[in-house]
C-alpha cells in the first residue's frame, strides 16, 4: 500500500503529444492528443497522491480535482462526473 501511495514520487510527469497548429486549425479539436489508457492512469495516480493539491486551489471552478481522478482512474465513470459536478458553477 505505502508503495502505492508514493507514486508522485516516483513516476515522472508526462503529457500526451502536442498536436500541431496546422492539424487543430482544421478541426478545432483539443491541443494535446489522446493519452493511452495506461498512461492517462499511471498520471492519474500520480497526481492523486501529491498530498498538496495546489491544481485544486487554483482550480476556477472549485473542483475536487483529486477525488475526481481517483475516480476516473478507477474507471467510475459516472462517479467520477458526480464528483467534478458537485462543485462546478456552471450549468
Amino acid at each position: 500500500m505505502a508503495e502505492k501511495m508514493l507514486q508522485f514520487i516516483k513516476v515522472e510527469r508526462a503529457m500526451p503529444k502536442k498536436r500541431s497548429a496546422r492539424t487543430r486549425k482544421g478541426d478545432f479539436n483539443e491541443i494535446y492528443g489522446d493519452y493511452a489508457a495506461k498512461a492517462a492512469k499511471s498520471q492519474a495516480s500520480r497526481c492523486s497522491q501529491c498530498g498538496v493539491p495546489f491544481c485544486q486551489q487554483g482550480c476556477t471552478l472549485s473542483n475536487n480535482i483529486p477525488d475526481w481522478l481517483i475516480l476516473a482512474a478507477e474507471v467510475r465513470r459516472e462517479e467520477a462526473y458526480a464528483a467534478s459536478s458537485a462543485t462546478i458553477n456552471m450549468p
